[in-house]
């Protein structure tokens, strides 16, 4: 059997993924458009890893997104042919390579493209008149999108990596999805020093769609104490519009990061996520969540009951979230968001129940038991 992957240059969350297949699997090769050698876990790094002819242009791996319209090419030049069993993760074109008759594919879906389908405009540069680019972008991407549903009818079986994701799948692609969760390492976050609970968090990417402005915002505005875990293209801006309450202490090591959690009344989680390792994270240590109506936060986040772990804000706005933080504050004072409460409802999302799922459907082929693929319904694209 063989895995693929878009493209390995960090270890986030869907090389993640990737680790936990590539130990169900320590032989197989990886096959991915792109590696920066180190960057990756060393047990993926352990693997054999073959690079598409992607690898050899200019300024790759350090910049390599310029050539996204040659993405779908590349990832079609790899001849998988010896393989019987193909495992796949993918978020941009990895799901899309060629089979041959009586291989099974099984294609773990981050996400459609969201810069084709639903977020082009958060994706655009952040310039005056940036309105005025989404229709020619829309055409230059046409293209693209055509390919992404066309490919999507490749693999043998479509494995999401939660009821949002599965939703955009049907929507988009006219496919259904199974849904396994991703893992989280919930329990190297349970084993958090313990500290009082001083300000609050934001962990995440400072990319536009992520919507940090809004918590920057509310915490200058309120002189709440609001600590800013991460780096991006966002970071000027937002530090212009910071208050003296606000610090940007850029990206933290996995120890520093479960600190930071262990630490922090409560995380701000305010974009639209296909699924949101962050929360999980911030939970097992006992960090509740005040979060954005949307998206993956609804199946992590308990906002509702008698035991929950978090609130929501109905819209991304600075009235919507100062709501949330008061009534966080509310219930905060009442005793809520016990720790072992949170990391009990963590645990949901666990490494081990992420193997559990996945093995479950590998099981069903290995038995022979693995249900007839469905036909397509008519796709949004």
């Amino acid at each position: 059997m063989a895995l693929v992957h878009d493209w390995l240059v960090a270890q986030r969350g869907g090389e993640h993924v990737l680790l936990q297949l590539a130990r169900l699997f320590p032989e197989a090769p990886i096959y991915t458009l792109v590696h920066a050698k180190g960057s990756a876990d060393p047990e993926i790094e352990a693997h054999p890893i073959r690079t598409s002819f992607i690898q050899s242009l200019p300024g790759v791996p350090h910049t390599f997104r310029p050539y996204l319209p040659l993405f779908a090419a590349a990832i079609e030049t790899f001849d998988l042919k010896a393989f019987d069993l193909i495992l796949s993760t993918s978020h941009c074109v990895a799901k899309g390579v060629r089979l041959r008759t009586g291989q099974v594919h099984l294609a773990y879906i981050h996400t459609p493209m969201r810069y084709l389908w639903d977020q082009l405009a958060e994706y655009l540069p952040q310039i005056p008149g940036r309105h005025l680019l989404e229709p020619p972008v829309r055409l230059l991407t046409a293209p693209l999108r055509h390919w992404d549903v066309t490919s999507s009818r490749r693999p043998t079986r479509l494995i999401a990596n939660s009821e949002f994701v599965a939703g955009r799948i049907k929507r988009v692609w006219g496919r259904n999805a199974d849904v396994v969760y991703p893992p989280v390492d919930v329990d190297y976050f349970a084993r958090a020093r313990r500290v009082a609970r001083r300000g609050f968090l934001v962990v995440s990417a400072l990319v536009a769609y992520k919507r940090v402005d809004l918590a920057v915002a509310l915490a200058t505005r309120s002189l709440l104490d609001l600590t800013v875990v991460g780096d991006g293209p966002e970071l000027p801006r937002l530090r212009a519009m910071a208050g003296p309450t606000v610090r940007f202490v850029g990206s933290l090591g996995p120890a520093e990061l479960r600190q930071a959690y262990a630490g922090a009344r409560a995380l701000l989680f305010c974009g639209v996520e296909d699924f949101g390792i962050v929360p999980v994270e911030a939970m097992a240590t006992g960090c509740p969540v005040i979060a954005l109506q949307e998206g993956g936060a609804l199946e992590t986040v308990k906002a509702f009951g008698k035991t929950p772990t978090g609130v929501f804000f109905r819209e991304p706005s600075l009235a919507a979230i100062d709501d949330a933080v008061r009534r966080f504050e509310v219930l905060e004072a009442e005793g809520a968001f016990a720790r072992d409460v949170l990391l009990a409802h963590a645990r949901r999302f666990s490494s081990d129940r992420f193997v559990a799922g996945f093995t479950a459907i590998l099981d069903q082929y290995a038995r022979g038991s693995a249900p007839t693929p469905e036909k397509p319904s008519q796709p949004a694209g």
